[in-house]
C-alpha cells in the first residue's frame, strides 16, 4: 500500500498546456524555487 509520495519528474514542453491542465484541472499550485525550475505542489 502507497502512504505517501515525495516527488515525481515532468518534463514538458508546452508550459501553458501543463499549466492549465494540472492547475487549473486538477487544482495543484504552480511554484517557482529557482530561476526556470518549478513545480506542482499538491497536498501537504
Amino acid at each position: 500500500m502507497i502512504t505517501g509520495l515525495d516527488h515525481i519528474v515532468l518534463t514538458v514542453t508546452g508550459e501553458a498546456a501543463t499549466r492549465r491542465f494540472y492547475v487549473v484541472g486538477l487544482g495543484m499550485r504552480w511554484v517557482t524555487f529557482a530561476p526556470g525550475r518549478d513545480a506542482l505542489a499538491f497536498g501537504s
